[in-house]
């Protein structure tokens, strides 16, 4: 699951919006954005305090632009070092980029995270990630750039427009508030377990999300 964010400077998310992207993707949030001088990034294993961060330099981040994802842990522990955003470099440009998806390739590797594994084989030119097999990853640049290699779909913020890899988060039923985990599970946690060639049942349910 997962969802990234990206906006150009004046375009912000509502406030709900934020909450109700942390509340499907609890296990960890980053931000990265350009103040007009260089890149600065915050990231924290808390949502929380990520949103308290977010919200206490609304102004800030509502004239940046920025990179935001929210994380739900499919491989590797809830961490800050599993966190997005990760610092990448390549090809004489800096930044940070996240990832929204199971890489499927990347699931074993140097790095717990099949996000990182997949960033340090595109670092290294094994691979594009622009064909949307790997999921869905977005970056900002030293220079405030943004560009998707996969995926990105436009909505309306607090103000302007800005760009997310899913609106699964929108879609929360009320009256099955744990459905969207269900979900998860079955993108996620179970296909990490069938390839680390764990015996696992039919119906795993919600735990351990």
């Amino acid at each position: 699951m997962c969802v990234i964010v990206t906006a150009p400077a004046g375009a912000m998310p509502t406030t709900t919006q934020l909450a109700l992207m942390s509340e499907a993707n609890p296990d960890g949030a980053g931000i990265a954005w350009h103040d007009g001088q260089r890149l600065r990034r915050y990231r924290n294993a808390d949502n929380h305090k990520t949103l308290g961060f977010i919200i206490a330099n609304h102004e800030t981040f509502s004239r940046a632009p920025f990179l935001l994802h929210f994380r739900l842990a499919t491989h590797g522990e809830v961490a800050e070092e599993n966190t997005h955003p990760f610092a990448y470099k390549k090809n004489g440009r800096t930044g940070y980029i996240a990832h929204n998806g199971i890489a499927q390739r990347y699931t074993h590797g140097p790095h717990a995270s099949d996000s990182r594994n997949a960033i340090n084989a595109w670092e290294h030119g094994r691979d594009s990630l622009t064909d949307g097999s790997q999921g869905k990853f977005a970056l900002i640049d030293q220079d405030g750039r943004i560009e998707w290699l996969a995926g990105g779909q436009d909505i309306e913020g607090e103000r302007g427009t800005f760009q997310v890899s899913n609106t699964n988060w929108t879609l929360m039923d009320p009256d099955d508030p744990y459905g969207i985990w269900q979900e998860a599970w079955d993108d996620g946690y179970r296909q990490g377990a069938i390839e680390a060639g764990l015996d696992i049942p039919d119906y795993a349910g919600t735990h351990g999300v």
